[in-house]
């Protein structure tokens, strides 16, 4: 990255520089996730009780060094949001969550990740809001208290 004070920038010709307006810029930057991840984790323990665990992973380092920290203890990117820990029949079970506000895509590295996990044999959903979580549940057969 170069870096120029503003009078070297315009001795350079170069149309002036513009910064969005407020509006935009709050937009911008606007987490669209977060209050359809805290609505859906919510749910989740509200709907299953003590008898299971909704533990969420992050996977969003602040810098590239502190990035190259997390891969090296573990981190995989596109790792799903939440993992739901818990009894089945056979014995522990885990389903896992990924959160994504409505109209947002799957990116391709967290899809490679979850046909990865569906391969390996566990459960993977993409949830859009309390209305799938719900749904999930009934799919996935755990029992729920209301």
């Amino acid at each position: 990255m170069i870096r120029m004070s503003a009078a070297e920038y315009r001795a350079l010709g170069l149309p002036p520089m513009t910064r969005l307006p407020a509006a935009a810029a709050s937009q911008s930057s606007a987490d669209n996730e977060g209050p359809v991840h805290r609505s859906v984790l919510d749910i989740l323990r509200l709907r299953l009780g003590a008898r299971y665990l909704v533990q969420h992973t992050p996977n969003r380092p602040r810098s590239r060094v502190q990035g190259g920290r997390e891969k090296r203890l573990g981190a995989v990117r596109g790792w799903p949001d939440l993992a739901v820990y818990g009894p089945e029949p056979a014995g522990p079970a885990c389903w896992f969550v990924e959160i994504k506000p409505p109209g947002a895509p799957v990116p391709s590295y967290q899809r490679e990740i979850h046909a990865q996990l569906r391969a390996a044999g566990f459960e993977v959903r993409v949830l859009r809001g309390i209305a799938d979580a719900e749904a999930a549940l009934a799919l996935w057969g755990i029992p729920t208290r209301t």
